[in-house]
Order: structure tokens, then sequence, then C-alpha cells
């Protein structure tokens, strides 16, 4: 009787292993989009409170640009 069932047997096993690694793969791409997830809401959330380099060095020149206008207003 378990001649007659090996086939079946290691077919099922075959089948369970290739419902194991599509899990698997589904399980590291939802990881892997969380994780961009995270970095683009860090990055928005910088650059919307302008905590950023670039946000920064822009208010420093436009403090700049401003003294500049004053004193030529004088």
């Amino acid at each position: 009787m378990d001649n007659l069932l090996k086939p079946f047997i290691s077919s099922l096993n075959l089948i369970e292993e290739k419902i194991n690694f599509i899990i698997f793969l589904f399980e590291m791409s939802f990881i892997l989009l969380i994780v961009l997830l995270i970095i683009w809401i860090y990055g928005f959330v910088r650059r919307n409170l302008g905590i950023d380099k670039q946000t920064k060095e822009l208010q420093k020149i436009r403090k700049n640009l401003e003294k500049i206008t004053r004193n030529n207003k004088k």
C-alpha cells in the first residue's frame, strides 16, 4: 500500500514546498513594501517640516536676500 501512495505523497510534498515558497515571496515583497513606505514617509515629513538640509539652506539664502534688500532700501 505504501508503494502505491509514494508518488502521490511526493507530489503533494512538492506542491506544499511550492506554496511555501510563494508565501515566502509574498512575505518578502510585503516587508520590502513596508520598508519603502517608511522611507517615503520619513522623507515626506522631513521635507514638509523643513528639516532637510536644502530647506535650511534656502531659508538662510532668503534671510540674506531680505537683509540685502532692506539695506538697499535705506
